[in-house]
């Protein structure tokens, strides 16, 4: 599989980036697929949420398609203040729904995006990205802010992000309050 990791602003992820738009790569169907990954899929929602991003993937609906990576460093803010020390092994790391070929995954260390990643996605003239992925109301929101303060539109794939059961609805109604809609296709 062809697939690269960002980490750092480094001369390989500016070509890949670059290569990245020279492919043509119309950026107005671009989704970012937030945390599925191993460590994270502890609850029956979530697995079954794991299903349908799958299906969406496997639609080939999308020219790019962007896949964040969380991983908790030693002595980070979660372990400190949280008191969480999940995500810490390489198998837990794991991203667990389909990567096509192509696809750029960034790894990040807190609930959204690094300056450079965001530089680097502003870099690609990106009207508007669709989201979908885990914890709605911490990573999604992180990054949904994020890219819309930085003048790309989130549009927020309701149906294929999940948090826990009891906030995913209020989760729903902060993200219409904040952005005006959320896009409830299946």
């Amino acid at each position: 599989m062809n697939t690269h990791y960002f980490t750092k602003e480094t001369p390989a992820d500016l070509q890949f980036v670059r290569g990245f738009i020279k492919k043509g790569a119309n950026m107005k169907r671009t989704l970012i697929v937030v945390d599925m990954q191993k460590g994270f899929m502890t609850k029956p929602n979530y697995l079954k949420l794991q299903s349908k991003v799958n299906k969406l993937i496997n639609l080939n609906d999308y020219n790019n398609y962007i896949f964040t990576k969380f991983i908790n460093k030693d002595q980070s803010l979660y372990e400190k203040k949280l008191n969480w020390f999940g995500l810490k092994s390489e198998e837990s790391q794991t991203i667990c729904v389909d990567i096509p070929q192509n696809s750029l995954i960034l790894e990040k260390y807190g609930y959204g995006l690094s300056i450079e990643q965001i530089n680097q996605l502003k870099a690609l003239n990106v009207e508007q990205i669709d989201i979908c992925g885990l914890q709605t109301d911490a990573c999604v929101y992180a990054i949904a802010f994020q890219l819309f303060d930085n003048g790309i539109f989130p549009n927020i794939l309701i149906n294929y992000c999940q948090t826990s059961p009891q906030r995913n609805s209020i989760a729903k109604e902060i993200l219409i309050h904040q952005f005006g809609k959320v896009d409830e296709k299946l």
